[in-house]
């Protein structure tokens, strides 16, 4: 996800990043929640699907 981050938005579905990494589906949201919370990454909108979309700030 860092690549992608570096360069725009990251648009892994949390399924995707779970199969990647072995972490549970709310181990990946909880993370995610916790990076934009400490202001790592922010929020950009969904992908048409629903998915997140997270970008550095």
């Amino acid at each position: 996800m860092a690549p992608a981050l570096l360069h725009g938005g990251a648009t892994y579905r949390v399924e995707e990043i779970s199969a990647d990494t072995g972490l549970s589906h709310k181990r990946v949201h909880d993370s995610l929640d916790l990076l934009s919370e400490r202001g790592c990454v922010r929020h950009a909108g969904p992908t048409p699907d629903g998915s997140p979309i997270c970008v550095l700030p």
